[in-house]
C-alpha cells in the first residue's frame, strides 16, 4: 500500500471519529456514519464526506490513479473545519426540540380537525 493510500485512510478515519465524537453518530465505517448523519451536516460537508468515502474505497483496493490529492485535501479540510466547530451535545438538544415541536403541532392539527368536524 502506498504512502498516499495510508494517509487517505488515516484522514478518512479521523473524519469518522469526529462524526462519532461531535455528533454522536455510530457506525462501522465512515460511509455508515455519513449515512446516519444525514441532515445534521450541511450539503457542502455531506458532499465532501461522500467524496472522501469514494477516495477511501479506491485507496483500500489500490486504485490511486483517479484520486486527486488536492481536491481530497480540500474535502478533508471542509469536513474537519465543520466537525471541529460543533459543540458536542448540541444535536440531541436540537432533536429533542424538533420532536417536541412536532408533537405540539400534531396535537394542534388534531384539535383543529376535530373542531372543524364539530366533535369539539
Amino acid at each position: 500500500m502506498s504512502a498516499i493510500a495510508i494517509i487517505i485512510l488515516q484522514k478518512a478515519n479521523r473524519i469518522s471519529q469526529l462524526l462519532e465524537e461531535q455528533l454522536g453518530v455510530n457506525g462501522t465505517s465512515l460511509e455508515a456514519r455519513l449515512g446516519r448523519a444525514g441532515r445534521m451536516l450541511p450539503a457542502e460537508v455531506r458532499q465532501a464526506g461522500w467524496r472522501i468515502v469514494m477516495a477511501e474505497r479506491k485507496a483500500r483496493v489500490g486504485d490511486m490513479t483517479e484520486i486527486d490529492e488536492y481536491s481530497f485535501d480540500d474535502d478533508y479540510r471542509t469536513c474537519l473545519r465543520h466537525l471541529q466547530a460543533i459543540t458536542p451535545g448540541l444535536p440531541p438538544v436540537r432533536s429533542a426540540l424538533q420532536s417536541g415541536l412536532t408533537l405540539v403541532l400534531s396535537g394542534l392539527l388534531i384539535y383543529v380537525g376535530l373542531a372543524f368536524a364539530g366533535v369539539i
